[in-house]
């Protein structure tokens, strides 16, 4: 009889249960229409991140047929002393140094210079930029430099939002100049006799 009670009890109490948990699960079940709203969103979402990945493609293309193209798209700058200095070969950077603010001391000459991407990078704290510039430090004698400050930007030309990241200059470490690098080219320059003593 206890056994038949408990049962009895047993199954009056899952019922109410299953009643009492049906209009949750109800709730998180789909209609039919949204179901074909969802899927027509991730078809379309399908097909914007097919028709992106192809105009990236050939834009892609198109700075590696020609680099410079790109680069004429930028701003000189001109007023704040950049020079253009050189592009990847696949135009998928440009660089410019400026004689504005140079400083030497000795063999020691500390410089600015900019770098411009057609794609978004991520700095180290992951956020997204199109330019940034550098504060670095040539080691003329030794041939190395080092990092002083970066400040990144949102946009190309050095505008839009910024974040800077700064080394303390005793402990920034050194680098070397790497032969036939752009790193090396940027540093033949500003160790020039012509970058006044």
């Amino acid at each position: 009889m206890k056994c038949m009670i408990r049962s009895s009890f047993c199954l009056r109490l899952s019922a109410a249960l299953f009643a009492a948990c049906l209009p949750v699960a109800q709730g998180l079940a789909q209609t039919p229409e949204q179901q074909q709203m969802w899927d027509a969103q991730r078809a379309q979402a399908a097909v914007e991140a097919k028709a992106k990945a192809e105009r990236l493609t050939q834009a892609r293309a198109a700075r590696r047929a020609d680099p410079m193209a790109w680069v004429r798209t930028l701003n000189p700058m001109s007023v704040g002393g950049w020079e253009f200095r050189g592009v990847a070969t696949d135009g998928s950077w440009a660089s410019y140094s400026t004689n504005h603010q140079i400083k030497r001391s000795g063999h020691m000459i500390t410089l600015w210079l900019r770098q411009e991407y057609p794609e978004p990078q991520q700095d180290s704290a992951g956020d997204l930029f199109l330019s940034n510039v550098e504060q670095v430090q040539f080691d003329c004698g030794k041939d190395r430099q080092r990092l002083l400050m970066v400040i990144y930007y949102s946009e190309n030309n050095i505008s839009g939002s910024q974040q800077q990241e700064q080394n303390d200059p005793k402990n920034a470490p050194w680098q070397a100049v790497v032969p036939g690098t752009q790193s090396e080219s940027v540093f033949q320059w500003a160790c020039s006799s012509s970058h006044g003593k």
